[in-house]
Formats: structure tokens, C-alpha cells, sequence
């Protein structure tokens, strides 16, 4: 099989465990990530973002879009700044709390799935060999 083929395979399925646990708080998996960095690091870059995300940045910024829509994030312009940063507002503070346990139920069901040794060192083989940007 094309590794490709399998790792993608993989993703698609992984992605699809974490939208079933996250799913009662209305955020796709994707969506989390992005309002968890945020939260991490408030007053983010849409470049720093897009890094961390491994995404270009119109594709993160469509993604932003219905985060924007929904009141959950809030970009900002500094006068006479050129970068544009990201917060959470308080809707997105509550939004992360709430699919935080979600998201943990997620990655217990992938470690029972998998083992927990056996997660633990996907991951690290997966973030030793990820390619450069």
C-alpha cells in the first residue's frame, strides 16, 4: 500500500472520531485546534497560526470565517500596526471549555484503540518525521 494512501486512510479516520466526540459542542476537530491555539496564545498572527496549522493562509482564513461569524473569535489592528492578531472572546472561552472533556474522551478512545505506549509513540515518530515547511 502507498504510504500516502495509509496515512491518509489514518487521518481521515482519526479526524472522524475526534468530530464524533466533539460533536455536542458543535465544533469540528479542526475548529478546536484553532480556538485551543488561540486560546494558548492569545493575540496570535494569522502567519503564525497558518505555521502552527501547517495551512495556508486562505485556507485559515476561510476557517476562521464561521469562527468569526459565530462571535467565538475576534481579530484585531493595532493603529499603525500591519499584523492582524486573534483572541478568544468570552463565547469562545466558554466554547473551549466545553469540548475540552470532549476532546480529552477523544484521545482516551484513540489511546484504547491503539494502547497508550503504542499513541504515545505514533505521535512521536509522527512529529519526528513530519516534513519541513
Amino acid at each position: 500500500m502507498c504510504h500516502n494512501l495509509a496515512a491518509r486512510r489514518n487521518a481521515r479516520s482519526l479526524t472522524r472520531l475526534y468530530d464524533q466526540h466533539l460533536a455536542p459542542s458543535g465544533l469540528s476537530v479542526s475548529q478546536y485546534s484553532i480556538l485551543a491555539i488561540i486560546d494558548e496564545r492569545d493575540g496570535i498572527t494569522i502567519a503564525e497560526l497558518a505555521r502552527i496549522m501547517v495551512m495556508e493562509r486562505t485556507t485559515l482564513m476561510r476557517a476562521l470565517g464561521p469562527l468569526e461569524k459565530a462571535g467565538l473569535i475576534e481579530r484585531r489592528q493595532e493603529p499603525g500596526e500591519r499584523a492582524i492578531t486573534f483572541h478568544l472572546s468570552a463565547i469562545g472561552h466558554a466554547k473551549v471549555e466545553q469540548a475540552a472533556p470532549l476532546w480529552q474522551e477523544a484521545q482516551q478512545s484513540f489511546e484504547r484503540r491503539a494502547g497508550s505506549e503504542r499513541a504515545a509513540k505514533l505521535r512521536e515518530i509522527i512529529l519526528e518525521i513530519g516534513f519541513p515547511d
